[in-house]
């Protein structure tokens, strides 16, 4: 399991800009976001960044949010068309894949292994970056977590963390702060994070969030 680095959201220290280079280099990244302002900003970096070191690309987002991160690649001139051609770069509906992965409700391993032949490891041989590396962007995860079944959420975070044993790609997870206000759900909290090997707080909105879950 992964260790979650996490600030010291109790201290009346300043909010710490985060390291942008580290963490779009970590193997498994949680950041969480109070609004869609800036997050396809963050989102775009993480992908252009990605695409330019030969990487392939594998986006799992809602179409709200897939539509604010095209918008945001044109804008930074990342010919996404080009690295879909090469079988580089895919995006999927967050949505269709969640109903892919759960039977009767409840996620499946058999499901995801087949999505992961299927979808992931295309992208691996395409990719032209010595490792082959997949970066992976995506918040089917959140949904689940929104929709009351944080455990599973969890359960699919460890299923990503598995893949990462066996392949080269580096994760990045996406959840909207105000998911996280029930203090009832402290300990769930703490195991997400700890699937992690950074996290990427909204500072203010997460020092609030934990000071309830500590107080809890």
């Amino acid at each position: 399991m992964s260790t979650a680095r996490l600030p010291d959201l109790q201290s009346g220290s300043p909010a710490v800009e985060p390291n942008w280079l580290e963490l779009d280099r970590s193997p498994h990244a949680l950041q969480f976001y109070a609004g869609d302002d800036s997050l396809p900003d963050s989102l775009a970096q993480f992908i252009g960044t990605a695409l330019g070191a030969g990487d392939s690309c594998f986006v799992l987002a809602t179409q709200a949010h897939l539509d604010g991160i095209a918008e945001r690649l044109r804008v930074l001139g990342v010919d996404t068309s080009a690295a879909a051609k090469k079988g580089r770069y895919v995006t999927v509906d967050a949505f269709q894949v969640l109903a892919h992965l759960t039977v009767n409700g409840k996620l499946s391993r058999v499901r995801f292994d087949e999505f992961v032949r299927e979808v992931f490891m295309p992208l691996e041989a395409a990719a032209e970056s010595q490792p082959k590396t997949v970066a992976v962007c995506g918040e089917v995860v959140s949904l689940l977590w929104a929709d009351g079944k944080a455990e599973a959420a969890i359960e699919l975070e460890h299923f990503w963390n598995e893949l990462a044993e066996r392949v080269c790609c580096r994760l990045r997870c996406f959840y909207p702060i105000a998911s996280f206000s029930d203090i009832g759900q402290n300990e769930l909290f703490l195991k997400l994070c700890a699937e992690h090997a950074h996290v990427m707080p909204h500072q203010d909105h997460l020092r609030k969030v934990t000071s309830r879950h500590k107080a809890a």
